[in-house]
């Protein structure tokens, strides 16, 4: 039986539902049918639950605020805290039965989905200052939407390109 959904006890339709004239078990069965849909929905789950806990962070007044972004070219969070914001962007460890890398620490993609050109070059990188916090989330290797991070000054960067972080 597919899943219903509720809100304050009312029974309703998730505006994906709606958009796509899908049900969500419809939705979901679709996703687990595409391995790169798995990984799109993994990389904005790891988002939504960071997202939510710098939320609960905000409520208790630790933060001043928290903007979400889904925008190519901008970070995934704006964090408002003492009067200056923080750029931090969310990735995924690795998966798989070798994750580790560098030191023995958990390797993350830290690459763009589009291309950019640089000096005639074809990157998909980050440049070390285009956001000032990684937040790695352990989820595909502990199961749990965990997180560690690191600031991007602290992370490795390319031999022909030290503007630009290595992609793992």
């Amino acid at each position: 039986m597919p899943p219903t959904f509720t809100d304050d006890g009312q029974t309703v339709q998730h505006p994906l539902e709606l958009k796509f004239n899908a049900t969500g078990w419809d939705i979901l069965c679709a996703i687990e049918q595409g391995f790169r849909a798995q990984v799109d929905v993994k990389g904005k789950l790891a988002e939504w639950f960071l997202y939510k806990q710098l939320k609960e962070l905000k409520s208790r007044g630790v933060i001043e605020d928290v903007i979400w972004h889904d925008t190519n070219g901008r970070p995934d969070f704006d964090i408002m805290i003492g009067g200056r914001t923080i750029r931090m962007e969310c990735k995924n460890v690795r998966s798989g039965a070798n994750p580790k890398g560098y030191q023995g620490d958990f390797r993350v993609e830290i690459q763009k989905t589009r291309n950019q050109l640089v000096g005639g070059v074809s990157l998909r990188g980050y440049r070390a200052d285009d956001f000032e916090v990684l937040a790695a989330c352990l989820f595909n290797q502990t199961g749990t939407w965990d997180y560690v991070f690191v600031e991007s000054g602290r992370l490795a960067r390319r031999p022909n390109f030290p503007d630009y972080l290595v992609i793992m």
